[in-house]
């Protein structure tokens, strides 16, 4: 009866069945990287990069529950994610909002939650962040 033996691999052997499972390996990556080009037409559309359009801006920041363009004064309805967010992201939102809403309007843009104001920003006043009094703060901590 005859055994059957392996021959340990060389160097060579290993560095030979390495290089076709590199090569092996890339070829099925790349395959797999390519694809259609053309894109399905049913697709959701979102806006790409910074519109000029505040109320499209309004439309698409989760940050947001509602606004009212029907004044001069933009007023934006806000949700806990805004409030929660920190205070330089806050104002920066307001501050896009602002230079959106103003140039086509003479108001600013008031920010509230929950029907409470707590920022705005004006033309005169630039961005202002509402602070509660010691009293409103001891209500709440109760």
């Amino acid at each position: 009866m005859k055994t059957l033996t392996t021959k340990p691999l060389n160097r060579s052997g290993i560095a030979r069945t390495s290089l076709w499972l590199l090569i092996t390996g890339a070829m099925i990556l790349a395959s797999g990287c390519g694809g259609d080009s053309q894109h399905s037409g049913t697709a959701t559309k979102y806006p790409t990069g910074v519109s000029p359009d505040v109320e499209q801006q309004l439309k698409y920041d989760a940050r947001v529950e509602s606004y009212d363009t029907s004044g001069d004064t933009l007023t934006v309805n806000v949700n806990e994610g805004w409030l929660n967010s920190p205070p330089g992201m806050q104002e920066r939102s307001v501050g896009q909002w602002f230079t959106l809403w103003h140039s086509n309007h003479s108001g600013g843009v008031v920010v509230q939650h929950d029907g409470n104001k707590v920022a705005s920003w004006t033309n005169d006043g630039g961005y202002k962040p509402e602070t509660k009094s010691k009293s409103e703060e001891s209500h709440t901590e109760s």
